[in-house]
């Protein structure tokens, strides 16, 4: 298996940001992610989509995909600002490049005023650095929302020039939203002090303001004002919600790197994350087997910190934050101020690091967990499903190894909407490309055997007419009975297919060579395989059945009058909802959807 099919494959399922690399090592394409390893995995396995011009694009940029990195944050917000950065930084060809004109929003508190006002705006940094910035926001209308829900505990100004006294207060006054510092009827002390507990809730410090919204909802449902209870309990669904921890970016941080690291038995990983101009620019990550180095833990984090600032001189920070400081660390700090002098090395000192050290711890475990998941993909395409494929043909005394196995299942209910399935495994894997429906034909009434045997007749006829490569191995969901139906069919086909049954309750093998069946452990491999293709090719049929039996109800009464196909079919419930609301509307009320002939035709049918 190629490396970058293993990467692709143990993607961590965690939000983040993803990069396609070339053979040089360019980055050629930036996305962001819910789940890394879903999204990344769509370039490669899904084969068409309903834009052709999209499609080749696809098909052109993953020809040139030669590695993949990626970047795991704690949520969507962060991916979503990250990319822009990312994006920003690289310029990647298949990337189309966000202005800069649009820049995410932040929060303003204009501390370098006697009374501070609170502003929504972009581009921080015109202004002065005496101010709190906090940010940036991804949905400029939903802080704007907060920030106006929160104006109604903590009144504040929110003028679009600095306060100055006046003789008659603003509209706002006169509805509770700003306290009036411009007639003076509030302190500056008690004024900043709003100012500040508004800052701090947007910091995510939210226990006091949720104290006050949870005793205003008591009491309301106390005297029996429901309305306002619920009101303030959406309330503080909504600060919950806006006030998702950002890690991102920071207020005016210092261009730092943060060190963080994770560990087993096996593996150690260490992640450096680079802070510059607060914001998180990127990460360096490295992974050692420690059996195969003859060095404790702490010395491969000192050694490799050693190594990177000594080849990284241009790049060394205003601080390096680690988990903890030792003698070695001393060392190091000695031999960088070499080369800045007021560079520092420390531990944590402030919840921002705290957050950024989660992150970074985050990455080094996800990167461990990628290198073990890794190893358990080169044992499973390699050596282990080709070693199942090995105990199968010893156990079932097959001629040769079933590299192509067909399950087939059938599913119905007392024989309304009988389907059956087939599915396909290649060297022991599912290979969804050739999966089969089938919509059974010959009975209405309940007979699996019957069923089993149209479904396995369709199939084999199929393939021996137009001469395409038959399985090594079929298996069937049942016991004797589909079993013998399945023989019976390849009999008279002339197939010699070897075949077996796979029966649920206690997991029993039936072989048309042998009376009784094979009762392999639990844990055999080979057992393993099989349950795998049986409950595949059941999910796979009651997938089918359930369809039709959604069809049948809400669709088939419609489906039997005439000049009603599927799209008018659809018209009619979306707009009514069901068969029945049709059946109760008039005949102008249908006219308006299908017109009046097809309408008059409709109740026709269905008042009869």
């Amino acid at each position: 298996m190629k490396d970058l099919d293993l990467q692709r494959k143990s993607l961590p399922n965690e939000p983040g940001v993803y990069l396609f690399a070339d053979k040089k090592g360019s980055i050629i394409y930036i996305g962001k992610a819910i789940n890394l390893k879903k999204r990344v995995n769509q370039y490669f396995l899904k084969t068409s989509y309903a834009d052709p011009f999209y499609e080749e694009k696809i098909k052109e940029l993953v020809k040139l995909i030669h590695s993949i990195q990626y970047i795991v944050t704690e949520n969507e917000k962060e991916a979503l600002i990250l990319e822009n950065i990312q994006i920003k930084k690289h310029l990647p060809r298949f990337n189309v490049s966000m202005r800069d004109s649009k820049t995410y929003p932040w929060v303003a508190f204009f501390y370098s005023e006697d009374f501070p006002r609170i502003r929504v705006l972009r581009n921080p940094e015109k202004y002065s650095k005496d101010n709190i910035f906090l940010g940036p926001y991804t949905n400029k209308k939903e802080i704007i929302r907060i920030l106006r829900d929160l104006r109604k505990i903590f009144p504040y100004c929110s003028c679009k020039k600095p306060i100055k006294k006046r003789k008659r207060a603003c509209l706002y006054h006169q509805l509770k939203l700003c306290p009036g510092p411009c007639i003076t009827t509030i302190t500056k002390e008690e004024y900043r002090e709003n100012i500040k507990k508004i800052e701090l809730l947007l910091k995510g410090e939210t226990d006091g303001l949720k104290n006050q919204l949870s005793e205003k909802m008591y009491l309301a449902s106390k005297n029996q004002d429901f309305e306002s209870a619920t009101f303030w309990r959406d309330k503080l669904e909504d600060i919950d919600h806006a006030t998702d921890r950002q890690h991102v970016l920071m207020n005016h941080e210092a261009n730092k790197d943060i060190i963080g690291f994770y560990s087993t038995e096996k593996y150690m990983a260490m992640v450096i994350i680079h802070i510059r101009e607060s914001r998180i620019l990127n990460k360096s990550s490295f992974t050692f087997d420690l059996r195969e180095k003859l060095i404790q833990k702490k010395e491969i984090m000192n050694s490799i910190l050693e190594q990177y600032y000594q080849n990284f001189k241009s790049q060394l920070p205003d601080i390096i934050v680690i988990p903890e400081i030792n003698d070695r660390f001393r060392i190091l700090s000695a031999f960088l101020k070499d080369i800045k002098e007021d560079m520092q090395i420390r531990t944590l000192r402030n919840e921002n690091e705290i957050s950024l050290l989660r992150i970074a711890n985050k990455n080094a475990k996800v990167m461990i967990e990628q290198q073990i998941q890794m190893e358990e993909i080169k044992m499973n395409d390699q050596e282990f499903r080709e070693k199942i494929l090995e105990e199968t043909k010893e156990v079932l005394d097959l001629p040769k190894l079933p590299r192509i196995i067909e399950g087939f299942d059938i599913s119905n209910i007392d024989g309304k909407d009988a389907t059956g399935s087939m599915v396909y495994f290649l060297e022991g894997k599912p290979y969804n490309k050739y999966y089969r429906h089938f919509k059974i034909r010959s009975k209405s009434t309940p007979d699996d055997v019957a069923m089993m045997k149209e479904v396995l007749k369709r199939r084999y006829n199929m393939l021996l007419e137009r001469n395409l490569e038959l399985p090594d191995l079929i298996l069937v969901d049942g016991g004797k009975g589909q079993l013998n139906a399945g023989v019976s069919i390849l009999e008279e086909l002339g197939l010699n297919i070897p075949i077996i049954g796979l029966a649920k309750k206690y997991e029993e093998i039936y072989l048309p060579s042998k009376k009784n069946p094979i009762i392999l452990p639990k844990s055999s491999s080979v057992l393993k395989l099989f349950q795998r293709v049986r409950d595949e090719a059941h999910r796979f049929a009651v997938k089918l059945q359930k369809k039709q039996r959604k069809k049948r109800i809400t669709g088939s009464i419609l489906d039997d009058i005439e000049g009603i196909g599927p799209v008018t079919r659809n018209k009619l419930l979306n707009h009514f909802g069901s068969v029945d609301n049709i059946r109760k509307s008039t005949l102008e009320e249908i006219s308006q959807i299908i017109g009046e002939k097809l309408a008059k035709k409709v109740l026709d049918e269905l008042i009869e």
